[in-house]
């Protein structure tokens, strides 16, 4: 007779081979070969295969990578052996519709079109590879292709018989003759990208030769140009070594080498590209710091605008200076389109330019609706719709002012929870951004391309967490955001006031803080009075020379960073300890106020294989520590972790602290309340992001993670943290998903188990996805829209 483990086992197995066999007919049905006419046969890409009859080249995997790169047309993706896009593509037919209709929608967004054997062109492709490989200083290098079709597809072989490259050995500059000579060897003193023992490569001297052109322009040189700039190679010197010598062109024109200076400066701060305002309207003229400013609506102050311009009269023309100008004016977040020409000056034989500045206004006020996605310190997450009002010039001085109203709530389909819907938030609130200092002290700022902003707000929210309580937060804030570049950003709030107040507490809640007194403290109403810094570092925005002119059209390695601090209720303890000894917990306004410190950092990772392959990675850490003034953490500071966009094979906020599991909590049997909080988390998450087909995108993903407090709690066994145990209690879990992105908008879906319970150790043992008890225990389904990291 079969034991019942045993017959599970056989049963386990056999699902699994139905499920297995179910997904590889589907693919094959995917395939979409038996819509193709005779004649017509599938391309599955190129292979570039390398013969070295020298011996060892170096740099193959790269150098195959870039050659693909010039290789198309590209074939469609796959999975497996499946070509889904082509197949939604035919089963859509012929839309009736040109626009609108989900057969439009099938065939344009999921689907694309086939591409075949006839469009390849390997004899022109094979020469245009040789000749870049040429390029790249491969010289004596070759290609050759050969077809290999079987059945109803096809690829394209491409033997490159690839010989060693040959190096830069002298690089020689002009001699100093005359001031544009001096210029060019001043740009030299900057970082030449090129230098003796390089590999020749053809697009790094074109790119310094762009560079000098920048660098002689900011010597006054306004008409000179990178293709007066000329690299004479010889490669006949021997030992696979190449002589490099940089020559102006004979023919420069004259004014090419003439220094310019600035004349009349004039600012139109209300120019409309669609009719020529200057000369249909009588604008008034105001001379202001050097500038004739004119403007007939006078919607800004004219040295709001000034005031940011780099350009000066008198001064040198300088293409560093014009740049830093256009960017300020953007940077006043007023302006839609913001041009500089210039034009000689009327006056004979004078090497002078004038300068008019056209800046376009943004429509003042605006009204914007927007569905977004939840994730704030609090971890509430989830889907939301946002209202936002916006002047963009609400006293004159390029002053953004915005009120928001943000509605939100939690979707997760669990029966681990009672209900789909087990949070709401709602808040509005209203910023003044000054894209300026507004200090009582002076500050120092360095920056010369950004400019800082000083942020003014005051805002109400309303968290309900159906059937048990509602927190009501006023919050007000003063700060500064400035960058150090584009990739480093600063925010300071040396004021960070907020109220926080409890009502509408349920009986089941009330209960269960008359029985735990930790919890009880953290829902009291208080005052919280802080200072919060924060810098993020996200080399995703950073704009990298290696990128602007290499072949790749991705950064292959990117790094997001973010660290914050968070200190409240020093400063006023500190005084109220002085004038009133021995009063404690001390109250402002009759409610007590918390004293605490909190920091955390949220590190990223990101690895893009290609362009449709990506891996991701994150790691969360953080701790807070009440003391003083409090007993615990405000329950709005204190860490949670679960849910769409944390660990997404549990509940949010349903995990830990610790090894302590609120669901067998025989104290807690007759409540639904898993809401789970704690003064230390840890969290990493690892994510492979791939394309499937356009707008519809596959994730596999791993993520763990915990909570933990730093004191002990009799309610709350195993809660604590302990080095020696804490990674023991790590929640681990597992799944997949899908993402619709289309670029203005990301719907995502995630379905998660878990591999790992902190009070349970490792349930892998457990999986039986043809168990509908295991299944409801057990699989989580997430509803978000964005990326989770």
């Amino acid at each position: 007779m079969q034991s019942k483990t045993d017959l599970r086992g056989t049963l386990r197995i056999y699902s699994l081979r139905c499920a297995l066999l179910t997904t590889v007919w589907l693919l094959a049905s995917c395939t979409a070969t038996k819509y193709l006419k005779e004649d017509e046969v599938f391309y599955n890409g190129a292979e570039i295969n390398f013969e070295t009859p020298e011996g060892r080249v170096g740099r193959k995997k790269a150098l195959r990578s870039e050659l693909q790169t010039y290789i198309n047309p590209k074939p469609n993706g796959r999975l497996l052996k499946a070509r889904p896009g082509v197949w939604f593509y035919y089963i859509a037919g012929t839309p009736k519709k040109k626009k609108g209709g989900l057969r439009n929608f099938i065939r344009t967004k999921l689907g694309a079109p086939p591409v075949f054997m006839k469009e390849t062109t390997p004899d022109r492709t094979a020469k245009m590879l040789e000749s870049q490989l040429h390029n790249d200083g491969y010289f004596r290098s070759t290609v050759s292709q050969q077809t290999i079709i079987k059945g109803k597809n096809g690829k394209v072989i491409y033997t490159v018989q690839l010989y060693r490259p040959f190096r830069l050995r002298n690089i020689q500059y002009p001699q100093p003759k005359d001031s544009i000579y001096k210029a060019i060897l001043g740009s030299l003193k900057e970082k030449s990208l090129l230098d003796t023992g390089q590999r020749f490569n053809v697009e790094r001297m074109q790119a310094e030769q762009m560079r000098i052109e920048e660098v002689v322009e900011n010597y006054g040189f306004y008409y000179f140009d990178n293709r007066y700039l000329v690299f004479e190679a010889d490669s006949t010197v021997g030992k696979r070594k190449v002589d490099l010598t940089l020559k102006l062109e004979k023919d420069i024109p004259a004014r090419a080498r003439k220094i310019y200076h600035l004349d009349n400066i004039r600012v139109f701060p209300n120019y409309s590209l669609s009719t020529d305002s200057i000369q249909t309207s009588k604008p008034d003229t105001t001379e202001i710091n050097g500038y004739r400013y004119i403007d007939d609506k006078h919607a800004f102050r004219p040295e709001i605008i000034t005031d940011v311009i780099n350009l000066k009269k008198g001064r040198t023309y300088s293409r560093e200076e014009q740049e830093l100008t256009l960017t300020h004016l953007m940077g006043l977040g007023a302006f839609k389109f913001v041009n500089v020409k210039f034009l000689e000056s009327p006056r004979k034989d004078s090497a002078m330019l004038d300068a008019d500045i056209y800046l376009t206004p943004l429509k003042k006020k605006s009204i914007r609706m927007e569905v977004q996605a939840v994730s704030k310190s609090n971890n509430f997450v989830g889907p939301g719709i946002g209202f936002t009002f916006t002047n963009r010039n609400f006293l004159r001085g390029a002053e953004l002012f915005q009120l928001k109203l943000n509605t939100s709530y939690e979707v997760q389909i669990s029966r681990q929870t009672s209900g789909a819907l087990n949070a709401f938030e709602a808040g509005l609130e209203s910023s003044l951004t000054i894209p300026r200092f507004i200090s009582p002290i002076h500050i120092n700022y360095n920056s010369s391309r950004y400019l800082p902003k000083t942020q003014f707000k005051i805002g109400f929210n309303l968290q309900n967490r159906v059937s048990f309580f509602r927190i009501n937060s006023f919050n007000v804030g003063y700060g500064y955001n400035w960058k150090e570049n584009i990739a480093k950003s600063h925010e300071l709030f040396p004021i960070d006031i907020n109220f926080v107040r409890t009502d509408k507490k349920s009986a089941v809640f009330e209960a269960l803080l008359a029985s735990n007194s930790v919890l009880a403290s953290s829902f009291e109403d208080q005052f919280i009075i802080g200072t919060r810094y924060s810098y993020t570092l996200n080399t995703q925005l950073s704009e990298a020379m290696e990128l602007k002119y290499e072949k790749k059209k991705y950064r292959e390695h990117n790094f997001y960073f973010n660290g914050t601090i968070d200190v409240a209720g020093n400063l006023l303890n500190t005084v109220q300890r002085t004038i009133k000894k021995g009063e404690e917990p001390y109250e402002i306004f009759n409610s007590p106020y918390s004293q605490y410190v909190r920091g955390d950092i949220d590190f990223r990772y990101y690895w893009q294989l290609d362009t449709r392959n990506k891996i991701a990675t994150r790691i969360i850490a953080g701790v807070g520590y009440a003391y003083g003034n409090s007993t615990t953490m405000p329950y709005i500071k204190q860490f949670a972790i679960g849910g769409s966009n944390s660990i997404r094979a549990f509940p949010a906020r349903s995990i830990g602290p610790g090894a302590y599991d609120v669901r067998s909590d025989p104290a807690r049997n007759n409540s639904l309340f898993v809401d789970q909080r704690g003064d230390m988390k840890l969290e990493g998450n690892l994510e492979y992001r791939f394309d499937l087909v356009k707008v519809m995108k596959g994730a596999l993903f791993v993520d763990a993670g915990n909570i933990w407090l730093l004191h002990n709690d009799s309610t709350r066994i195993g809660g604590q943290f302990q080095r020696n145990t804490f990674m023991k209690q790590l929640a681990v879990g597992t799944g997949a998903g899908l993402r619709f992105d289309f670029s203005f908008f990301v719907l995502r879906l995630d379905v998660a188990f878990p591999l790992r319970r902190p009070a349970e150790g490792w349930v892998t043992r457990d999986i039986d996805f043809t168990s509908s008890g295991w299944r409801g225990k057990n699989l989580v389904f997430n509803i978000a829209i964005g990326y989770p990291f």
